[in-house]
Order: C-alpha cells, then structure tokens, then sequence
C-alpha cells in the first residue's frame, strides 16, 4: 500500500513522467532525492512501470473485441501461453465462472479478425468454446484514465 507522499509521486509521474525528480520535489515539497528513492523504489516492486501508453485507436486498431474462452480441465496456462504469442492480445487473464480465460482483442478490421479466429483460435485444440462481444464505445481506457490511487486507498 501507498503512504500519502508515495500517491502524490505517483500522480505527478501520471500527469507528466517526463517531468525531473527536481520539479516532482518541488511540487511536493520533497527534495530530489526524496523523488528519487521513493521512484526507483516503486520501479524495483513493480508497483509502477514508467512508460508510454499507446492508443490502440489512434494507431487504426478500430475493431476491439473481449473474448470469454472456456477450455479443456487444466489447459489454462497452454491455451494462454498459445494466445500471448499474438500482438493483437492486448490482455489476458484466467478466472473463474463460465470460462477460463477472458481476453481484450484488437485488429484494425473485423476481416483481421476473422483471420484470428480460423488461423490462431481454431488451431488451439484445448478451446472448448468462445463468446465474443465487440466493443461498440469506449467510455474509460488506460490510454485516456489514469487509476487513482489516491481514491482507492481509502479505506
């Protein structure tokens, strides 16, 4: 969990991650170094990755769609290693309920995806069955939402 001055580093870095540890410091009333322990920190746990976020959109991927995948008893983790080795997964994960794995998928068009679902899909033999909805709206995205992390620590 975050202490306060961690949530504000972190929204700092969300707002702008190109900007210095000095100006970070300034903002915060910290010093640079503060910034800069604190950052290397939540670097080295995993708690934040410093990066871009692309827009699946505006690089012409126009067709998202989630798939719910259902497979055969213990096959998960083949299915999925099967699956990551697409570029058009933009994620992936295993539950529980109905299926197994659920996934966000994109293709600049339907045609691309159909191509997916006879060339890499059909040749997984584990799959059981899928459901797929298509994506008609975007209202909350990472490219355009930060999560707040101030809002969800509240106990």
């Amino acid at each position: 969990m975050l202490d306060e001055l961690g949530q504000k580093i972190v929204r700092e870095l969300q707002e702008d991650a190109r900007q210095s540890f000095r100006e970070i410091g300034r903002n915060l009333s910290v010093s640079e170094g503060t910034v800069r322990n604190r950052v290397r920190g939540l670097v080295k746990s995993g708690t934040v990755r410093i990066g871009a976020v692309s827009n699946p959109q505006q690089l012409g991927m126009n067709f998202i769609c989630i798939m719910c995948i259902e497979v055969k008893v213990g096959s998960v983790e083949r299915v999925e290693a099967s699956l990551i080795k697409s570029p058009n997964v933009y994620f992936l994960c295993g539950c529980t309920g109905t299926y197994d794995i659920i996934g966000i998928f994109i293709f600049h068009t339907p045609q691309e995806f159909d191509e997916f679902v006879k060339n890499v899909i059909a040749n997984i033999p584990e799959i059981n069955r899928t459901s797929t909805f298509v994506v008609m709206h975007v209202s909350r995205s990472p490219w355009e939402h930060d999560l707040d992390v101030t809002a969800l620590s509240r106990p």
